[in-house]
């Protein structure tokens, strides 16, 4: 059973980030990893941010942007996005 987001925003999350991208992003033609990716890199373009910032500045800001585009996912699944979604697309 996979843990709830609710509930992994008040206890933490417990679930592979790569499995909330799987929930999120399932629907997607493809694969969802790609297409998570790929979203995350449009958002932060569009939003005026370097999706290949590799600073802790940048990551926070990136970080809290696709927080605010998509607030159903988990800070986790996020920072995992920022940190893969450079070598993406």
């Amino acid at each position: 059973m996979v843990q709830s987001v609710r509930w992994a925003r008040i206890f933490g999350d417990r679930v592979d980030p790569r499995v909330r991208i799987e929930e999120a992003f399932g629907g997607s033609a493809g694969d969802p990893q790609v297409a998570a990716g790929r979203w995350a890199n449009e958002t932060l373009k569009a939003k005026g941010l370097d999706p290949h910032a590799t600073d802790w500045q940048a990551e926070i800001t990136a970080i809290a942007a696709l927080r605010a585009a998509k607030p159903e996912l988990t800070l986790k699944t996020v920072a995992y996005l920022v940190k893969t979604a450079r070598w993406r697309a």
